[in-house]
């Protein structure tokens, strides 16, 4: 079994014209989430963010170089959806 089929989506959000899911591992306590797009089709992994539970989080995109200011939105509701999943887990 490989590593994207423990992973479930956690949240979306939109980017400029991009639907962008937020994946984490399975039951893990992680500080790590992946990013797929959705739409526009074809489906794309794009990268992933780490260190979302410190000050300063680490982006790593597969293929997209975006500027500094998308890079930052990126990391930002990735963090936000991360936040948010991890309240319900503890509510849980």
């Amino acid at each position: 079994m490989e590593i994207r089929d423990l992973r479930k989506v956690i949240g979306q959000f939109k980017l400029e014209h991009r639907t962008i899911e937020v994946l984490c591992l399975g039951d893990r306590e992680s500080a790590t989430v992946w990013l797929r797009r959705t739409w526009p089709e074809p489906v794309l992994e794009l990268g992933y963010a780490t260190e979302l539970d410190k000050p300063i989080q680490r982006l790593h995109l597969y293929r997209a170089e975006w500027n500094r200011n998308l890079r930052n939105l990126v990391k930002d509701e990735a963090r936000e959806i991360w936040v948010a999943s991890q309240r319900e887990r503890g509510s849980a």
